[in-house]
């Protein structure tokens, strides 16, 4: 496996459970020095809302009751060792990934401990909308903020969605095949320590889709947003936009086209999830 494609499936496994994606080396606020003023304004983005994701929010188990349960000396069993302890997982969860991952930008969060729990406490805030590229230990994407100022007005820059064109490239090149393995390997942990959170282990299924699907939900734009100045930052003018959570103020940071494609990502993502393993997700 090349570098290149562990650096993919690095970005890919976290988004998939929810630390997204990932998906999210999104950048906080940052102040920018406007571009150089024109005469002509462009036209109020319009906010376009997405079609609802499938309901489903039940991830289907790859072993069935119909299978029945698998004997310790059978094949399956001895071609694939046990799980460890909840509490032992560390060695396991790391290795897997690393496995897969090699070195790459998570490699830092990877070698923190308590990684099932830091995965399925991202997992519960992302659901939530929540979301802060240094929970995951990463760097803000290269350059400055910048806007564009047009007849006293700011928006913001087309020039800004350049500077993600590297990260949405490694998303799209994921196998989300290979995230839905991990997942299915390793979700007896991820549940055990869910419920660590307070929450009831079968209920981390509709946790897991719920995030990818607050993502799905973010409203597409078809131009720049309006921004007001502030003292440090910007906000957008347009209450809608400015009401959004921080996890979708982030990918529509990425703009418009990269947005598409990330959530053009995602779906394929939710459907490699909840396939019965008997079908390949889609292309």
């Amino acid at each position: 496996m090349s570098p290149a494609t562990r650096t993919v499936l690095a970005v890919a496994l976290i988004a998939a459970m929810g630390l997204a994606a990932y998906l999210l080396f999104f950048s906080g606020r940052q102040t920018a020095e406007p571009e150089t003023p024109t005469s002509d304004a462009p036209p109020s983005a319009q906010v376009q809302e997405p079609a609802p994701p499938s309901p489903t929010t039940h991830i289907p188990s790859r072993d069935t009751e119909a299978d029945g349960p698998r004997s310790n000396d059978s094949p399956d069993a001895a071609a694939e060792p046990q799980l460890p302890a909840l509490g032992d997982s560390d060695p396991e969860i790391r290795s897997a990934l690393l496995a897969i991952l090699g070195d790459g930008p998570l490699e830092r969060w990877l070698a923190e401990d308590y990684l099932a729990q830091r995965i399925t406490s991202e997992v519960a805030g992302l659901r939530r909308g929540a979301f802060t590229p240094e929970s995951l230990l990463l760097a803000p994407p290269p350059g400055d903020f910048r806007v564009e100022r047009r007849d006293g007005r700011f928006y913001t820059s087309a020039n800004n969605y350049q500077r993600y064109d590297a990260m949405v490239a490694l998303i799209q090149g994921v196998d989300v095949a290979a995230v839905a393995e991990f997942f299915h390997r390793h979700r007896p942990l991820l549940e055990a320590a869910y419920t660590q959170l307070g929450h009831p282990a079968e209920q981390f299924d509709a946790a897991v889709l719920g995030a990818i699907d607050h993502l799905l939900a973010t409203p597409e734009l078809d131009s720049a947003p309006e921004l007001a100045a502030e003292s440090v930052a910007y906000r957008y003018v347009d209450p809608r936009l400015e009401g959004l959570s921080d996890a979708r103020k982030q990918l529509l940071r990425t703009g418009p086209e990269h947005a598409r494609e990330l959530k053009a990502w995602l779906r394929d993502l939710r459907a490699a999830l909840v396939a019965d393993g008997t079908s390949s997700p889609p292309d």
